[in-house]
């Protein structure tokens, strides 16, 4: 009877059971070795009240026998031997009056508080909240309890780095913290021991690996203690340079305690956890290319906000993408978390004038489309048409080599090869993005090097397969026949690129 009438009050709305997160699995696993009832296993996410709090922690504690008469005069009767157990245990205190307000809602500090108390109040350490960027808004009533739920382990903020006290506390959030806890008592909660930095570069990266916050460091045998979380920062650029994979771990808060224990903090991107913010919306992003588009469609903002739901995405890749985006003249990149693609204007422009030279450069390109394909033309002979007209009509830019502090900025860029016909390789590469795209060629650039140097090119698909092209090589070369047009990769033998970057752009 009491599954059920919880199940009703968890699950209320819901069509079914939700999974428990990949990274609380074990978490997962303590709870059905507690034997919590379905209405807790089939809603990890759900917020807790009061009544499901004392109920949770009573299951937990194997539904020991209640004898005396619930203290409470609002408790149904499914939540009455479970409160009136969690109030005999010091977890829980009535509301006044004889009320228990069942129905209410329990927040992170306010779950902390009741582990607190049952504990007897014990001092906590002070300033250890200085670590976490919202430790200040703690409640003042609930900052012992915090700081020793933190310093005990228990409590290691969300992945994004905040504790988010006022936040209602959820179902998985308190089993977790309950399996915690059950683990044998260790000052500063689960410490390791460490004597370098490469004993805190395994246990920070095997953090990363497992999207989890690591554990307490003791560093009393530290070979640099003295500057450990100078040491602790560094390993972590250490990490990120090795492992660019690891990038959606961005950033890493690292203090020492008044205790001498060293407590790191890692924030995580959302896509890579699951857990955006209440509410969000944003755009739905699966691939290189929907990112990509999301951004090319909203280049008059500013800050774009966008839902990452492909992991296998990385947030090198990611960015790396975005530059094919914009023209040159506004950087597209991902934020900080990874939660929006930002709008930066480039080369000293305003936004709306870079928004001004991109709309003049797509007039540009269907004046020169217009011109160079002629009606019937299928979609390999627009290619042709379109790469010829670019090779015979843009000169290189010799400033490059001659007098580069004066080479223009237009130079780099699809502006200075489809309004100057002057322009380097960048400016032939997206040129013929721009060209290509008006035929309905997917076409990306590429970088790397060709004889040594800087160069960029194009990769196409055409004819049914994705095939490279360098107009920058083939300029002027039209009456003798290109040697770059639609070639394989084999092709190319004096260049140098991410081989494998391509691959994935165009998967």
């Amino acid at each position: 009877m009491i599954s059920a009438v919880l199940c009703a009050a968890v699950l209320a709305g819901s069509a079914a059971a939700a999974a428990w997160p990949d990274w609380a699995q074990d978490a997962e696993d303590w709870a059905r070795q507690h034997a919590l009832g379905e209405s807790f296993m089939q809603a990890p996410s759900a917020k807790l009240t009061r009544g499901q709090t004392a109920q949770l922690l009573y299951e937990a504690a194997g539904q020991p026998t209640v004898s005396t008469a619930s203290p409470f005069d609002d408790v149904p009767a499914s939540y009455a031997d479970a409160a009136t157990w969690a109030a005999a245990q010091g977890y829980v205190q009535g509301m006044g009056n004889g009320l228990f307000e069942p129905n209410r809602s329990v927040t992170r500090e306010q779950f902390a508080l009741m582990l607190y108390r049952q504990a007897d109040e014990p001092a906590a350490v002070e300033n250890v909240l200085d670590g976490f960027a919202d430790g200040g808004a703690v409640s003042g009533w609930a900052q012992n309890a915090v700081g020793w739920a933190v310093q005990q382990g228990l409590i290691q903020g969300r992945d994004t780095g905040l504790l988010a006290p006022q936040d209602g506390v959820t179902t998985v959030e308190a089993v977790l913290i309950l399996q915690r806890a059950e683990q044998p008592a260790t000052p500063g909660g689960n410490v390791v021991r460490i004597t370098d930095a490469d004993a805190l570069a395994a246990q920070l990266e095997q953090a990363i690996k497992a999207i989890d916050q690591p554990p307490v460091f003791d560093i009393s045998a530290f070979s640099d203690a003295g500057n450990a979380e100078m040491v602790t920062l560094n390993t972590y650029y250490a990490l990120l340079s090795a492992h660019p994979e690891y990038k959606y771990a961005y950033d890493l808060q690292a203090a020492v305690g008044a205790d001498g224990l060293l407590r790191c903090t890692f924030f995580y991107m959302p896509y890579r956890t699951g857990d955006y913010p209440a509410g969000f919306d944003g755009i739905t992003v699966n691939s290189l290319v929907t990112l990509m588009q999301a951004a090319r469609d909203n280049l008059t903002r500013q800050s774009i906000p966008i839902r990452i739901i492909n992991q296998a995405l990385t947030v090198d890749d990611m960015n790396q993408a975005l530059q094919q985006v914009g023209g040159s003249y506004l950087l597209c990149e991902l934020n900080r978390d990874g939660t929006a693609i930002t709008i930066t204007p480039l080369n000293n422009l305003s936004q709306a004038a870079a928004l001004d030279r991109l709309e003049e450069m797509e007039t540009l390109a269907d004046a020169i489309y217009t011109q160079a394909v002629k009606p019937g033309m299928d979609v390999s002979e627009q290619a042709l048409a379109l790469y010829t007209w670019l090779t015979d009509h843009v000169r290189y830019d010799r400033r490059y080599y001659s007098d580069p502090a004066n080479l223009p900025y237009d130079a780099t860029t699809a502006y200075g090869a489809l309004h100057d016909q002057l322009a380097i390789c960048g400016g032939y590469a997206q040129a013929l993005q721009m060209l290509f795209e008006r035929a309905d060629i997917p076409c990306w650039t590429v970088s790397g090097q060709a004889n040594g140097e800087n160069h960029m090119w194009n990769i196409a698909y055409l004819d049914g397969q994705w095939c490279y092209f360098d107009a920058t090589s083939d300029r002027s070369c039209s009456a003798f026949g290109f040697r770059y047009f639609g070639v394989s990769a084999d092709a190319l033998t004096r260049y140098i690129w991410d081989r494998d970057w391509v691959s994935r752009l165009t998967d």
